[in-house]
């Protein structure tokens, strides 16, 4: 059964899937028509040789009117993505004829070391050989310019690009955790008491990501925090926590390893660190043919996509 509905998409003609998006979308074949710029009876032939393709029926025709069938609503964003797959191997496949050694410069957060990216960006060097590929660790502040002056062609981080001309997105999310040297001891079993001591006995670091804000506000609400230290970087952060010199504010991402070595112990706050969660970034500038495969495989293999 598996074999056959393979054979089926194999043989499955894109113009018949573009047009069948064009109907759908424009509400008739002549609109559909004039939108691909090509003939009616052309849009007509198609959706015929697609529905028995299929067996199935996708649009209730009224005399000129037509409406999309219940089964043809639950196709269209299949067919959509169908396209968009071919489309994007095929640029893929052509970009890596013409281009044998493609150069591709990546920019990567330092905060993202101890995250899984890295393995990401290695995995993908070992299927696409023919990209040439040079990470960057480059200050968030001087990213836009840097891919706009083609200096870098992807950034990931943790900060989002607003300008239209970049495209961002979200390719991993972490939530805040409250995390303290191992070499403490936390001699309270409930978590409110827990959190009480820290914040008496402990400055806070905060400062280096916008979610924090309004997370600290709550919890200083709650527990009245103390001292608060701020520190526009989160390996310098994390630096100082395990040495015991005050308490942090972290995504659950950074701190992984540092808790599996047993250097970092977390406390979970609860549902409320999910509320604020941290994001990491894919961002490049849009329209961009080059980078495809590398957003592709990030995307692929992202946790939280």
């Amino acid at each position: 059964m598996i074999n056959n509905i393979n054979k089926k998409v194999i043989n499955m003609d894109i113009k018949w899937l573009k047009s069948f998006i064009a109907v759908v979308e424009e509400g008739s074949f002549r609109a559909a028509a004039e939108k691909l710029y090509i003939s009616q009876p052309s849009i007509t032939v198609h959706m015929k040789l697609l529905e028995e393709h299929l067996q199935v029926q996708l649009f209730h025709r009224e005399h000129t009117k037509v409406k999309v069938s219940a089964i043809g609503e639950k196709y269209y964003p299949m067919a959509k993505k169908l396209v968009a797959e071919i489309e994007a191997s095929t640029k893929e496949i052509l970009l890596e004829s013409l281009h044998p050694t493609v150069p591709l410069i990546i920019s990567v957060s330092p905060a993202l070391l101890h995250t899984n990216l890295l393995e990401r960006i290695h995995n993908f060097i070992e299927v696409h050989q023919q990209y040439n590929v040079e990470i960057k660790m480059e200050d968030h502040m001087q990213l836009e310019s840097a891919i706009k002056e083609q200096r870098i062609d992807v950034a990931l981080g943790l900060h989002k690009f607003i300008s239209k001309e970049f495209h961002s997105e979200r390719i991993d999310r972490s939530p805040l955790r409250i995390v303290y040297a191992s070499k403490f001891q936390l001699a309270e079993k409930e978590l409110d008491l827990q959190l009480k001591a820290l914040f008496n006995e402990q400055p806070l670091y905060i400062g280096y990501l916008d979610e924090h804000t309004p997370l600290v506000e709550w919890l200083n609400n709650e527990y009245d925090i103390k001292k608060f230290n701020k520190i526009y970087d989160v390996i310098f952060a994390i630096k100082l926590i395990k040495e015991g010199l005050g308490i942090g504010l972290l995504p659950e991402i950074l701190i992984a390893e540092e808790v599996e070595e047993d250097l970092l112990r977390v406390v979970d706050i609860g549902p409320i660190g999910t509320i604020y969660p941290v994001d990491i970034y894919m961002s490049h500038l849009r329209n961009s043919t080059k980078i495809i495969p590398l957003t592709s495989f990030i995307r692929k293999s992202s946790i939280d996509y």
